[in-house]
This record gives structure tokens, sequence and C-alpha cells, in this order.
């Protein structure tokens, strides 16, 4: 077959849960246009005036990045809104672990927001890989 070797990328997550995965494009072989993320105004000292601004910007880059997933919502993660003080920390860890997650639907800026910082900082460690790959 023509073309590139390795065109994607799939991560894995067996940590996290059964199946969880990302397949993304593999960044060494993308153009540069692909991988910049927009202008976001930084203050004297080049930091991002708007930090929630830059985080976007950098999940519009990994919107692009990213073919498929299997991923779940970790923003839906459901705590009972009182406890009481003498909860049982097992039995609540037991009732706990039984709540559905819901899975993240369409491959967004939105979306990605709403990942675990484990799968977030992993497909930055793919991104950081153009520029120190091994």
């Amino acid at each position: 077959m023509a073309g590139y070797t390795s065109p994607y990328v799939l991560l894995p997550f067996p940590d996290l849960g059964d199946d969880v995965s990302v397949l993304i494009r593999n960044p060494q072989l993308l153009p540069p246009s692909e991988l910049t993320p927009e202008d976001v105004q930084l203050d004297d000292r080049g930091q991002p005036v708007d930090p929630q601004a830059a985080n976007m910007a950098m999940y519009k880059v990994f919107a692009r990045l990213i073919v498929a997933w299997k991923v779940y919502d970790a923003s839906e993660l459901i705590t009972p809104v009182e406890i009481a003080e003498d909860a049982d920390p097992v039995t609540l860890f037991e009732s706990l672990e039984t709540t559905a997650q819901p899975r993240l639907g369409a491959i967004s800026p939105e979306n990605i927001a709403r990942l675990p910082m484990r799968i977030i900082n992993r497909i930055g460690a793919e991104l950081g890989s153009i520029t120190d790959p091994k």
C-alpha cells in the first residue's frame, strides 16, 4: 500500500476502563496548519490573558486530530448532594462504582474539555513528540 507508514495512532487507556481509547491522526505526518492553535491574547509575561480561551484553542487542534473515540464524560461523575457524616466510605464507594457514566458523543472542542486529564495529557504528549521524536 502506498503512503506513509502509521498514518494513525491508537491511544488505549486500559487503566481508565474497558476499551477506553482514542484514535488520532499521526501528528508527525500532518502539516503545520493542522497543528497550529488560533492566536490568543497574551499578557506582558507571555501568559494567556484568558486561560480558558487558550485551552479551547488547543482543544480545537485536538478535535482536528481525533478520528474516533470511546470515552466517557468525566464531568458527569455523579456524587450525592448530601453525604451523611457517618456514611461508610466502602458502601458509598461501592454504590458510586455502579453508576453508569455517559459516553461522549461527537468529537468537538466542547466535548474534549470534558475528557479526563489523563486523556488530554496523552494527546498533548503525542503532539509534543513532534518536537522530540523518539
